[in-house]
């Protein structure tokens, strides 16, 4: 199965080389709310018209954002930042990740995320630099002719910077190839279905190896699946998920994985390209190191720098 290295490795090439410049634009108080707005540069349908699909997807958890099909219309730019306040309470140090995405066609959405560390100052002094690196491309909506169905296929690639503290890094790169799907299993209640498929091809580093519980050692997939639903105030999504290391390499080990989670967004006013996403969410685990629960928060402040261009009929 390293077979499938030097093609990872040319894909993950092929990502990188599409990244593009973003380009700033300034507010436009002509623009109607974003919440009135259905995108038509991908393939629409008469429950997407009721149901601000571009918008509800943006909101889903990191995880599924980034790599499920979205409905943005061509050159929209957004920048979000991902400050890790529970730092202040584990570690001596607090991480904050820096992103942009930007649609830069009709099919093709390009991503970079850099994060950075610093002392927190409550305990030891940590320093201060940067320790993670993230490019990725996604080219969405491939089969136009499923209507409001939606797939859309990726790799990330994520690498150490310089050389962070141990236990932010585990001491390898990351090809991250990936499937996604969507489909609105109830548009009129506003519930989505997802599914995903993502492989994570390992590269060692200089750096020394540090794995977390029920982390895979080796090259793994991970298939996914899922529901999410919006209701007035919140958006609301449970995950399932297998990652094996069986069919990719000579580890023979599964993770077992629930993840429910909450997000509550926030704006200052309905017109604002500004808002804040409060994230609420549990996990309950099985692996290679036992039984694993628990309960995290996190914080994303997105900005929407770039509304896409209206299609033209």
């Amino acid at each position: 199965m390293r077979l499938f290295r030097p093609i990872l490795l040319k894909a993950g090439i092929v990502a990188l080389g599409t990244l593009a410049v973003a380009v700033f634009a300034a507010d436009d108080p002509a623009e109607p709310p974003p919440a009135m707005i259905t995108s038509s540069a991908a393939p629409t349908s008469p429950s997407s018209s009721l149901w601000n699909l571009p918008e509800f997807i943006e909101r889903l958890p990191d995880f599924l954002s980034e790599r499920l099909p979205d409905y943005e219309s061509t050159g929209a730019l957004r920048l979000y930042i991902r400050p890790h306040f529970g730092d202040f309470v584990h570690r001596d140090y607090v991480r904050v990740p820096v992103g942009v995405r930007e649609k830069v066609s009709e099919n093709i959405e390009v991503s970079t995320e850099l994060e950075s560390y610093f002392t927190s100052g409550l305990k030891e002094a940590a320093g201060y630099g940067f320790d993670r690196l993230q490019l990725g491309a996604k080219c969405e909506h491939i089969l136009p002719n499923f209507d409001n169905d939606g797939l859309s296929v990726g790799i990330n690639y994520q690498t150490p910077l310089s050389r962070p503290p141990m236990d932010l890094t585990d001491g390898h790169r990351h090809f991250r190839p990936y499937v996604a799907a969507t489909n609105p299993l109830v548009p009129s209640w506003k519930i989505l279905g997802y599914a995903t498929i993502t492989g994570d091809f390992l590269q060692r580093t200089a750096l020394p190896e540090n794995w977390g519980r029920n982390e895979l050692h080796e090259d793994s997939l991970t298939f996914s699946a899922g529901v999410a639903k919006e209701w007035p105030r919140f958006h609301g999504s449970i995950t399932a998920s297998v990652t094996t290391s069986e069919l990719v390499s000579n580890e023979h080990q599964q993770v077992y994985a629930l993840r429910p989670e909450i997000v509550v967004p926030w704006k200052s006013r309905p017109s604002s390209k500004s808002q804040i996403l409060f994230t609420l969410g549990a996990r309950a685990i099985h692996g290679p190191d036992g039984n694993e629960f628990g309960a995290s928060g996190s914080v994303r402040i997105e900005f929407n720098l770039k509304r896409g261009a209206p299609s033209t009929p």
